[in-house]
């Protein structure tokens, strides 16, 4: 699905309750079906353990198990995990509004967001599976808000430099140094660097 421009009521049907109707939205992104292949592919590694520790066991003759169980238990699980991942696909939904960045996502649907005024940055994590379908994902690097940040550098400014060396210490020590996490993911969209931009863009105007 392309970027979309929620301008209606019946295109922002699908976050309703979600975003509060005095919020604008700017902008309305589904991943890409490619999605179910590239969070399918993260159980190979669980089918392939199992596949080899059932094929392993066949050899007892005592258990009633044999290789072609073993591959149907492996196809089993990939099965079972795309179906759960088909699920996420359909629930999944990425929004851009005037105040936030949003992320529903989970069979049983859950809501996440960060605030423009925290974002930091916007990194593209680089996944070979994905780009083989042309298509990425952006992570929401959050950070403090920038009204901390031109507070922090007013009163930096205000200061003389050993004042300012004092008071830099002591923040590190009441303030510890803030961790970034790419928690807040936008996985596996189409026109990236496009939505990149817009997520931008809307950061440096509403901020």
């Amino acid at each position: 699905m392309s970027p979309t421009l929620a301008t209606s009521p019946h295109a922002a049907q699908p976050v309703a309750g979600v975003i509060p109707e005095d919020e604008t939205i700017l902008l309305m992104v589904k991943p890409s079906s490619w999605f179910i292949v590239v969070t399918s592919m993260r159980a190979l590694p669980a089918a392939a353990a199992a596949g080899a520790i059932l094929m392993v066991a066949s050899l007892d003759p005592s258990i009633p198990w044999d290789f072609r169980g073993a591959i149907l238990a492996s196809t089993a699980i990939i099965v079972a995990r795309a179906a759960w991942q088909s699920l996420d696909w359909c629930v999944r939904l990425y929004v851009l509004t005037d105040r936030r960045i949003v992320v529903r996502r989970g069979v049983i649907p859950e809501v996440s967001e960060c605030l423009l005024a925290e974002v930091a940055g916007i990194g593209q994590p680089r996944r070979r599976i994905e780009r083989l379908g042309r298509t990425g994902s952006l992570a929401i690097l959050r950070g403090p808000s920038i009204r901390v940040r031109r507070a922090r550098r007013a009163k930096q400014k205000s200061l003389d430099e050993e004042s300012a060396q004092l008071a830099s210490s002591e923040s590190r020590r009441i303030h510890p140094r803030v961790h970034v996490e790419h928690s807040l993911e936008w996985s596996v969209i189409r026109d990236g660097e496009s939505v990149r931009r817009k997520i931008l863009a809307a950061v440096a105007r509403y901020r």
